[in-house]
């Protein structure tokens, strides 16, 4: 008897103990609202009604001139699941000129092009608070030295760390650490031909010190240890 007993607290503790041990050190998300739309990069959406709210990690995203291109790119969030028109000269459909992703992406757009097709853009991008890891996945880059972080915390990025040139629809991610804000160019607007878009997401992830996870205190764990053993005791009794 008083051996099922002790094996029983020790089988209570060995489940508390493993609770504490799994319990997350971390937590990510993704920053890309899951509805297609077009976010207000500073000079409004073409339909309000249309106009997305951002997750509030996000402070301001704003449209800057790319180097490419030479003017300024709207921003939205598309699938490839259905057709999306915006204002009259920006059309989505099912099917991309070039290659197609699954599900929701960050989609730049340079108006003067392809009716909005081509995916080329810079953007500075502010958040709320310090992202502790930063997570940039972009799609189907084609060109270099043509999609990057320029800019890092409101500091020039010295050496450019271009992404690679890569297969048709290839991903490809690049992460930072402790991010509050970042220029970010997409794609390359060439002189001849459609040039090279370039669509893609963000995550964030933050440290576990932000999100506290409950865990029981000494005297708590006693308790719950007491618990288990009467429990034992008294299905013993009854059996």
């Amino acid at each position: 008897m008083k051996s099922s007993i002790f094996a029983a607290l020790l089988a209570t503790t060995a489940t508390i103990l493993t609770l504490g041990a799994i319990a997350p050190s971390a937590s990510a998300y993704s920053f890309v609202p899951q509805e297609e739309g077009e976010i207000d990069v500073d000079f409004g959406c073409l339909d309000p009604l249309q106009c997305i709210e951002l997750d509030p990690i996000f402070k301001s995203i704003e449209s800057l001139q790319d180097a490419s291109s030479g003017g300024f790119s709207r921003l939205f969030v598309d699938s490839f699941d259905t057709v999306n028109t915006y204002g009259d000269n920006i059309r989505f459909g099912t099917k991309d000129a070039g290659t197609n992703h699954e599900g929701f992406w960050f989609r730049p757009s340079e108006v003067s092009e392809e009716r909005g097709q081509l995916e080329v853009g810079t953007y500075r991008f502010t958040f709320a608070e310090v992202i502790s890891e930063l997570t940039i996945d972009y799609f189907d880059t084609e060109s270099f030295p043509t999609t990057g972080v320029l800019e890092l915390n409101g500091e020039p990025v010295g050496n450019v760390d271009y992404v690679a040139r890569g297969r048709d629809g290839n991903i490809v991610s690049q992460t930072f650490t402790d991010v509050k804000s970042l220029v970010l160019k997409l794609g390359n607007d060439s002189p001849s031909g459609t040039g090279d878009g370039v669509n893609f997401r963000l995550a964030g992830r933050f440290d576990a010190s932000e999100e506290p996870v409950d865990v029981p205190e000494p005297a708590s764990l006693l308790g719950l240890l007491a618990v288990g053993a009467l429990g034992t005791i008294k299905i013993r009794r009854k059996s």
